[in-house]
């Protein structure tokens, strides 16, 4: 703008120092009722400022334009890396966008961990996402995640994954609960896990054979008849008096004939074979007084 005043400035003079060379004479104009008498080389100079004046208004609007539309495409822009933030971190925080309204809909578009993500070196929330998603267990204070927030959520199973207690336990009230348990009655003291009545696993009582609560956990558990004589096999192994094993497995029917049948009391497996209707070893029992030798683990093995 300076260099357009100067240079008009200079061409005024220019046309009025021309006009009066070629034309000394005066004109009058009645504007209003007035009239006014001026040289022609005054009046060519008081048009053309005039017509500098309505130029320099023009231009400025102009400039103003440009610099409200170049600051709202700026704001535009950070806005639209918010709100692309916002949407793959699940937040519904809208920002406004101005200018570039197209590109609203394609954001509508993202929906957080459906993005494969690649290390970044001006994102850092993309880089903890990308932690996130490798299964990394990342501080998420700063991002005031809700607990139902999926990303809480994927950093608090990345924390289960890496069999955190304290994560399983806060997990047993969303979605991931299933797999919280499973690593609680893997993990968890026994006291705990009869106490808040955890799903009782196989591992759970593997872990605790040598508990003086071993019994109660059998009895609680609801597992099935492989991993129960599973259990037996290990515990036949050690248990040198058959009446504590037997004792053991009091409730579980098809385990405790098994342990009748190893432990050769024929007969009463036989009684409790039939009493219960457990034909598999009502057929086992058969074989054996016809004669036929076969080990009670194989036959289970092919049966089971």
């Amino acid at each position: 703008m300076k260099k357009y005043t100067i240079i008009s400035i200079i061409l005024i003079a220019l046309a009025g120092l021309f006009t009066y060379i070629n034309t000394n004479s005066t004109t009058t104009f009645d504007m209003f009722g007035i009239h006014i008498t001026l040289l022609n080389a005054v009046w060519t100079v008081l048009f053309l400022v005039v017509f500098y004046l309505v130029s320099i208004i023009y231009f400025s609007i102009e400039k103003f334009k440009t610099f409200k539309f170049d600051r709202n495409i700026k704001k535009d822009k950070e806005n639209i890396l918010k709100n692309i933030e916002n949407k793959i971190l699940y937040k519904d925080k809208v920002l406004p966008i101005k200018e570039l309204t197209e590109l609203e809909e394609i954001i509508e578009m993202i929906s957080g961990d459906k993005i494969k993500f690649k290390e970044s070196e001006k994102l850092e929330f993309i880089n903890d996402l990308l932690k996130l998603q490798n299964g990394e267990v990342i501080d998420l204070k700063k991002y005031k995640f809700t607990k139902d927030n999926p990303w809480y959520l994927k950093n608090l199973e990345n924390k289960i994954n890496k069999e955190d207690l304290d994560a399983a336990r806060e997990a047993l009230e969303t979605p991931l609960k299933d797999k919280a348990l499973k690593l609680l009655a893997k993990k968890a003291e026994l006291r705990e896990i009869l106490a808040n009545d955890y799903p009782i696993t196989k591992e759970t009582i593997l872990n605790n054979l040598d508990s003086d609560r071993l019994k109660e956990l059998i009895e609680k558990s609801n597992l099935s008849n492989e991993d129960y004589i599973e259990i037996a096999q290990i515990l036949y192994k050690d248990t040198k008096i058959p009446e504590e094993l037997l004792e053991l497995f009091e409730s579980k029917k098809v385990v405790y004939i098994y342990l009748l049948i190893e432990y050769e009391m024929i007969d009463k497996a036989m009684e409790l074979a039939k009493e219960n209707d457990i034909k598999i070893f009502e057929y086992y029992l058969l074989l054996r007084e016809n004669g036929v030798k076969i080990d009670i683990k194989e036959y289970l093995n092919a049966k089971l």
